[in-house]
């Protein structure tokens, strides 16, 4: 059996082994990706950058109301988790009817960047199977994701962008199947590079993701580095050896692969500058800082590596906060601020913020009623997306009441149902990446199901 019978064959036994590709296949996403060089949307350089909040992220407390109503209002509902109003950031966001509105008083470069316009916050997003509303959902007259509210299940479908099924790949990995060949070029760095471990969202079918640390590539000490070059030759002289068993013939052409990624890579590093820009020391769970630091100096030698569209992902933990909410909540706000502006400030510096946007997933929002210590889990969350090419000032989406019987949620504790589904989101965010109109429900198989592929916070033009 050669390779390609072998491949195919392994293909054609794991789809028959549950459907576990939602997305179409890997057929499906080879014919979109043949046909699509005509209709790459937007040239030069681009790159995506995925934050984590890892544990469900406190929405409810990031963006406030601050009328005097509203908020009274949700200060009855939160209780001891309700912040201050004297201590939001005030921001006015065009598209919200009047309604007055404040940040987390952590969110202070954020907001300096809401105000300039290149920050905007999509509000209430989540995994949805379908749109539903609270009738629907409490009569179960339309189907819910899976597991609703656990961490893994909803993570899960917040990076596949496949709510209703599981799913073998991740959105950006599916965006890479389709565009990597023709953007990259043959390029063995792949689009997808993660600083936070594995995940999901970057898994392919055709195209994997590539692992950084903080301090740039993994290497082999005492091998590729630190070692004469006799030791290397010796290592390269046995992975060259032809190999009968073609599970050992793809190890052998990984571990090469990934020794000569880690000499480009290395060397790309170390002949720039880096960014100038400062990038904070952090308290806490943080590593977000130093993440987004890599980010920058890679995105500073992306034309030396070749690489002309990039999605990287990063993660800040901490926000699985059943208990000493207000003060773990306030460090990642304070976290992510730090990091984030920085971030945006190096790409001023490299002049390219109009070519990089970062945006924030996390599992879902917390519940709005105090479990007496912190929040429970909850469902729909609004997110920040910043970059020069953000609709930025403004709100994208209907912000939900937090008041007392609330027909936004599905329960007492304040579980807010999304009126944006992932799919929306992550359109929105693909198609300024590159993916053509005609492609989008091929990355986003159920997104006909919803409203839009295009909420507008990205300029498309």
């Amino acid at each position: 059996m050669n390779r390609r019978k072998f491949l195919s064959s392994s293909l054609t036994s794991a789809l028959a082994a549950g459907g576990l590709c939602s997305a179409g296949g890997f057929l499906q996403l080879a014919q979109a990706a043949s046909a699509h060089n005509s209709s790459i949307r937007g040239t030069g350089y681009k790159a995506l950058v995925c934050v984590f909040l890892d544990g469900g992220n406190d929405s409810a407390n990031t963006v406030v109301p601050l009328g005097t109503s509203e908020h009274n209002a949700y200060s009855q509902v939160r209780g001891d988790l309700a912040l201050d109003a004297g201590s939001l950031l005030p921001i006015s966001p065009a598209n919200d009817g009047g309604r007055s509105w404040g940040l987390h008083p952590e969110l202070t470069g954020i907001h300096n960047l809401f105000s300039q316009n290149q920050a905007a916050v999509v509000t209430n997003v989540g995994s949805l199977a379908f749109p539903i509303t609270q009738l629907e959902y409490n009569n179960g007259s339309v189907p819910v994701p899976p597991n609703l509210f656990s961490h893994s299940d909803q993570q899960s479908q917040w990076q596949t962008s496949v709510a209703d099924q599981p799913s073998i790949s991740g959105w950006t990995g599916r965006i890479a199947d389709l565009l990597h060949s023709t953007v990259n070029g043959g390029n063995d760095l792949s689009m997808n590079i993660s600083l936070a471990g594995n995940n999901i969202l970057q898994v392919g079918e055709l195209i994997n993701q590539y692992h950084l640390t903080n301090q740039g590539s993994v290497r082999l000490n005492d091998i590729t580095w630190g070692a004469g070059p006799e030791r290397l030759a010796a290592l390269q002289s046995l992975l060259n050896e032809p190999q009968a068993n073609l599970f050992q013939q793809g190890y052998a052409d990984i571990f090469n692969r990934a020794i000569n990624l880690d000499q480009i890579i290395s060397a790309g590093l170390e002949g720039a500058t880096p960014v100038a820009t400062p990038f904070p020391d952090q308290q806490g769970y943080n590593t977000l800082s130093s993440q987004l630091e890599m980010v920058a100096n890679m995105i500073n030698i992306q034309s030396t590596l070749g690489m002309n569209r990039q999605v990287f992902f990063v993660k800040l933990g901490g926000f699985d906060n059943h208990d000493n909410h207000l003060n773990d909540h306030a460090i990642g706000m304070q976290n992510l601020d730090g990091a984030v502006s920085a971030f945006y400030a190096a790409m001023v510096e490299l002049g390219m913020q109009n070519d990089v946007t970062l945006f924030t997933a996390s599992d879902f929002s917390r519940t709005w009623v105090s479990n007496g210590q912190g929040s429970d889990h909850g469902w729909g969350a609004s997110h920040f997306v910043v970059g020069g090419d953000v609709q930025g000032g403004d709100f994208y989406g209907a912000m939900p009441l937090i008041e007392q019987g609330s027909t936004d949620t599905v329960s007492d504790h304040g579980r807010c149902i999304p009126t944006i589904a992932v799919d929306e989101y992550a359109a929105t965010l693909a198609q300024w990446f590159g993916v053509g109109g005609g492609q989008v429900s091929d990355i986003f198989p159920n997104i006909g199901r919803f409203n839009t592929s295009d909420l507008g916070f990205m300029n498309l033009v």
